[in-house]
Parts: structure tokens; C-alpha cells; sequence
């Protein structure tokens, strides 16, 4: 049996088939929905941010039946340290947040 060469079975033509045909731009959502997209991940990012610098100090963390099961994790989370670092993830979260909202611009 003798095998011939490969042949392009696709009906789209090869990349390099128009080297010197220019590509569009990408077309950009409309401004509105950029804006909207910004407000949701601003909300999201502040309120996710705020809730991680304020849980490490509530009885919900100190108290979680989850963590029953395995007291050495549990005295680690409870150390100071620990939680300190924990807030301070949500304070980053709500710095990147801010930041987003205010560094932001329309693309056109």
C-alpha cells in the first residue's frame, strides 16, 4: 500500500496564505458595558476584599465547627500573625478594587 502526501482537508485557507492582507482591530465591547463590567468587579473585589479583613476576627473564625477535627490547624489560624496576614490579603483586595475604579478608561 503506498501512502501519498498529506493533503489540507479544511475549507479555511492557511495562515500564510494573504501575508501582506492587514488584520482588523478587535472590535471593543460597547462603553456602557465596559462601565457596567467595572462597577460589578469593583463591588465584587471591595466587598469580597472587606469581608476576608474583617472574618479572621470573629467568632465565626474562632469558633468554626469545621476546624474540629483538626486542632493544630486550628491554633495556627487562631495566632495573631495569622489573621493579621489574612487581613491584610483583603486589604490588598480592596486596594486592587479601588485602583481598577480609578485608573480606569474607556476603550475606544
Amino acid at each position: 500500500m503506498e501512502v501519498g502526501p498529506l493533503k489540507q482537508t479544511s475549507q479555511t485557507p492557511a495562515p500564510d496564505a494573504n501575508p501582506g492582507q492587514a488584520v482588523p482591530p478587535a472590535a471593543h465591547p460597547p462603553v456602557w458595558t465596559q462601565r457596567l463590567l467595572l462597577v460589578i468587579e469593583v463591588a465584587i473585589a471591595v466587598w469580597a476584599g472587606m469581608l476576608v479583613m474583617a472574618l479572621p476576627w470573629t467568632r465565626l473564625w474562632t469558633q468554626n465547627p469545621l476546624l474540629a477535627g483538626w486542632p493544630t490547624l486550628k491554633f495556627v489560624l487562631n495566632q495573631n500573625f495569622v489573621r493579621g496576614l489574612i487581613s491584610g490579603v483583603g486589604l490588598v483586595d480592596v486596594w486592587m478594587g479601588v485602583s481598577d475604579a480609578v485608573h480606569y478608561r474607556d476603550l475606544r
